[in-house]
């Protein structure tokens, strides 16, 4: 009886596994695409901190930000798929 729940589950399995190795490369790939706009934003940031544009700078430093929880978050649903993904594989 158990060999049959692994075989109907194995599916499934294969299916989240899959989308937790999409999801770690796609992570990847846009961390790397990520880090140029976000390295911009920052000198940007630096130069209206210097000439004392405050209104930029807290637009600039929103934009940073939001890139930075764009990329965490990524971060959180890779991981949390890729624990089902375990979960799923202990059943």
């Amino acid at each position: 009886m158990r060999f049959v729940f692994k075989m109907i589950v194995f599916p499934f399995w294969l299916l989240t596994a899959f989308l937790a190795l999409m999801l770690k490369w796609t992570l990847n790939l846009s961390a790397f695409v990520l880090a140029l706009p976000m390295l911009y934003i920052f000198g940007c940031g630096l130069y209206t901190l210097y000439c004392r544009e405050w209104l930029q700078f807290l637009i600039l430093l929103v934009a940073e930000f939001g890139c930075f929880v764009l990329i965490f978050m990524g971060t959180l649903i890779a991981d949390a798929v890729e624990r089902f993904s375990g979960w799923v594989a202990g059943l």
